[in-house]
């Protein structure tokens, strides 16, 4: 178990979060543990979406399929307001800094779905990018230039358990611009567990994931959290987004990880490069 102060102890904090809602879903618990123990007051957080223009409502096939400008407006619209009302809830209005880069998601690409998933979601990775996703890779390399070039900062990216394409273009992008810098970083690189897919994960996903993080050698933090709070915020403002399967994957890797680290309490955990 890491002490809550030493989670992340630098000051300023930018949240890199793929979607609307995968703040709260990959790292809501360590942020409202912050806001509940006066910690939050003493940090710096900015919050950036990356893949923010969406044609995406949950229950919605037909919908789903539109990808025209007035349908990406409509979900991009709803999905932005549910985000906000989210994060004010968690962090509180005025203490963060909110920046949307307006790529297009997997959905408005046009990428299929992974077959027999309980979530829908393009699985993928370098091996598997298109042009465009090359285009998009390239370009999030150039913002993580800046996003690492300051000290007693942390980068909070996802780990990208499932490979959800959109998690590993911005999670695979921020580490080669780190190789690029030559150690010039100055910023922690620090890696957050994508819920709900982290509790829906397979043998075969950990497979990939935990070789993932030995070849970057990642040190785990685990912490404290109050799982059910994290849940009730996501089912709460995300209505437009929302499936049960959120509900359960959160809670279930709460649960997994108290038993793996043999604790009584419900737990999350993040990976800090080392």
């Amino acid at each position: 178990m890491t002490p809550l102060a030493e989670v992340i102890p630098e000051n300023n904090i930018i949240i890199l979060a793929p979607h609307y809602a995968d703040t709260v879903l990959t790292f809501g618990g360590y942020l409202d543990a912050l806001f509940k123990s006066g910690r939050l007051a003493k940090k710096f957080i900015r919050v950036v979406h990356i893949f923010s223009r969406s044609n995406y409502q949950a229950r919605d096939h037909e919908g789903n399929r539109n990808t025209s400008l007035p349908r990406v407006q409509f979900a991009t619209g709803v999905r932005l307001l549910e985000d906000l009302e989210c994060l004010d809830a968690l962090i509180g209005h005025g203490h963060y800094n909110y920046e949307l880069k307006a790529e297009r998601d997997c959905a408005v690409r046009l990428q299929a779905s992974k077959p027999g998933e309980k979530l829908e979601f393009p699985q993928g990775n370098q091996t598997t990018f298109d042009e465009d996703e090359q285009r998009i890779f390239t370009q999030l390399k150039k913002y993580a230039r800046e996003w690492l070039a300051h000290s007693n900062t942390a980068v909070l990216v996802p780990l990208g358990v499932k490979e959800h394409v959109d998690h590993v273009l911005l999670r695979d992008a921020v580490f080669a611009a780190r190789h690029i810098l030559l150690g010039k970083a100055k910023a922690t690189l620090y890696l957050g567990e994508d819920q709900p897919y982290t509790g829906l994960a397979s043998d075969e996903d950990w497979r990939v994931a935990k070789a993932f993080m030995a070849q970057h050698r990642l040190e785990p933090l685990n912490y404290e959290i109050d799982a059910k709070r994290k849940a009730r915020l996501v089912e709460k403002h995300y209505p437009s987004q929302y499936e049960e399967i959120y509900r359960e994957g959160v809670l279930l890797r709460a649960e997994q990880l108290a038993k793996e680290m043999k604790e009584s309490v419900p737990l999350e955990r993040m990976y800090r490069i080392l």
